[in-house]
C-alpha cells in the first residue's frame, strides 16, 4: 500500500520516455482480455471477431496519416520498426541526422553502406540545402552521374529532446525529386502533429503506442505500397504468414484494439491544445528565473507539444543530479532520450551530456545541466505550480 501511495504522490513530467495508460485504454484493454481472447488465425467466429478486430484498428490507423489499411504492418515499437527499415530496404547510401534516435544511428552504422551526416543548427534542424546539395551529388546529374547511389533518408519528424519538428514535407518532395526512399521516425509524432504520408511523400513511417498512452511492446511500420514488393520478400520472422507473411507469430490482439484506442484519444483537438497550452504556461513561469536557457526551439508554436528542455546554469548540479533532486522532491524528469542511457558510462565520476545537444553545437557546460520535461494532456497546472515551485527553490 505504501508503495501504491508514493507512485500516486510523484508528479510525471517525462512523457517522451513513456506515458501512462489512459483510462480509456485501460477499459479497452480490460474488456479485450475479457473478450477478444481467441486465436486471430483461428476460422470459428471468436477468431473471425479477433481478426475482424485487429483490422479495424489497422483501418483507422491508416486513415489517421492518410495510408491504406494493407500499408501498416505490427510489430513489437519503433525500434524494430526503424531496424527493419535499414534491414529489408534496397540502397547503398545513407543521408541521416546526428540527433536521431539510437534505433536509427545504430542500424545506419551497422548497415556498412555510405552514411551523410547533416548538420543541425543550434535549434536542431537540418539545412534543406544541404540536403539537396548530397542528393544531388549522388545521383544521376551529379558527380555520380555514371555511377548513381541508391538514397535512403532516415530524418525523423520530431525530436524528443529538444521538440525540433522538422519540414517532412519540404524533406519528401526533395526525395521525390531525386529518387531516394524517405523513412521519418514518427514516435514523438504520432497523434501530436498531423501527418499525411502522401502529402508528404514519405515511403516508411516508424512509431509506437506508449508513446500515446497506449501499451508497451506495440508499434507499427507503414510501408508505402511502391517498396512492398522488395521488401515483404525479406520477411522478419516466418511461420505462421501473420501480417502478410512479413511477421510471423500470433498477433498482440489486446494491444492492438488499445494502440488505435489510445491515438484516437490523443488526435482530439482539445487535449492537443492543452498541451500546448500547458508547456506556454510552464514556460512562463520558468522563463524569469536566473540564468535559466531554453534549448532548441526558441519560438514555442514551432516546437513539440508539451517539450521543454532546460539549463539552469547557477544551479551546482548537472543533469543526472538534478534529475535525481527532482525525484526526491516527487517530480519525474530526464536528463536525455530513455533508450540512451542504459549505455552511459558505469562510473559515476563520469558525466556525458546528451549527444543530441552536442549535435547541435550547444555549449558543454550548457548541456550538461539540461533537463527535459515533457507534458501530457494527463498533466494539469498544480503539477506546474509545484514544479516551478521546486525549481524555484533549488535555484
Amino acid at each position: 500500500m505504501a508503495l501504491k501511495q508514493d507512485f500516486m504522490n510523484k508528479i510525471y513530467f517525462d512523457n517522451s520516455a513513456t506515458t501512462a495508460l489512459a483510462a480509456e485504454v485501460i477499459e479497452v484493454l480490460i474488456d479485450s482480455f475479457k473478450t477478444t481472447f481467441a486465436n486471430p488465425s483461428s476460422v470459428h467466429g471468436l477468431g473471425k471477431s479477433a481478426k475482424k478486430k485487429i483490422e479495424e484498428a489497422r483501418t483507422f490507423i491508416a486513415n489517421s496519416i492518410n495510408a491504406e489499411p494493407n500499408e501498416i504492418f505490427f510489430l513489437s515499437g519503433a525500434t524494430e520498426a526503424n531496424n527493419t527499415v535499414f534491414k529489408t530496404c534496397d540502397y547503398d547510401l545513407i543521408i541521416t541526422s546526428p540527433s536521431e534516435h539510437a534505433s536509427v544511428i545504430e542500424p545506419a552504422k551497422a548497415s556498412h553502406q555510405e552514411i551523410f551526416w547533416l548538420n543541425l543548427d543550434q535549434e536542431g534542424y537540418i539545412s534543406l540545402d544541404e540536403l539537396e546539395n548530397i542528393l544531388a551529388q549522388n545521383t544521376e546529374n551529379g558527380v555520380r552521374e555514371q555511377c548513381p547511389k541508391k538514397i535512403l533518408v532516415s530524418i525523423m519528424h520530431a525530436n524528443s529532446e529538444i521538440g525540433t519538428v522538422q519540414d517532412i514535407k519540404a524533406i519528401g518532395n526533395l526525395c521525390e525529386k531525386y529518387k531516394a526512399i524517405f523513412h521519418s521516425d514518427c514516435v514523438q509524432s504520432l497523434g501530436k502533429l498531423d501527418i499525411d504520408v502522401k502529402d508528404s511523400k514519405l515511403d516508411l513511417i516508424s512509431a509506437s503506442a506508449h508513446k500515446l498512452h497506449g501499451p508497451k511492446g506495440l508499434g507499427f511500420i507503414y510501408i508505402a505500397q511502391k517498396l512492398q514488393e522488395h521488401i515483404l520478400n525479406k520477411a522478419l520472422i516466418i511461420g505462421g504468414g501473420q501480417e502478410r507473411g512479413f511477421r510471423s507469430g500470433t498477433e498482440n490482439v489486446n494491444s492492438i484494439i488499445a494502440f488505435a484506442k489510445a491515438l484516437e484519444i490523443s488526435l482530439n483537438p482539445e487535449k492537443r491544445n492543452k498541451v500546448k497550452e500547458l508547456q506556454k504556461k510552464l514556460w512562463m513561469k520558468l522563463k524569469n528565473l536566473k540564468s535559466v536557457i531554453l534549448n532548441g526551439p526558441q519560438n514555442l508554436e514551432n516546437r513539440l507539444g508539451g517539450n521543454l528542455n532546460l539549463s539552469f546554469m547557477d544551479l551546482k548540479f548537472n543533469s543526472e543530479q538534478l534529475v535525481l533532486q527532482l525525484d526526491l522532491r516527487g517530480v519525474c524528469v530526464s536528463s536525455g532520450s530513455a533508450c540512451t542511457s542504459n549505455k552511459k558510462n558505469s562510473e559515476d565520476s563520469f558525466i556525458e551530456s546528451s549527444y543530441v545537444l552536442r549535435a547541435c553545437h550547444i555549449d558543454e557546460n550548457i548541456a550538461k545541466r539540461a533537463i527535459r520535461i515533457s507534458l501530457s494532456w494527463m498533466n494539469d497546472e498544480t503539477e506546474l505550480e509545484k514544479l516551478t515551485e521546486i525549481i524555484t527553490k533549488l535555484v
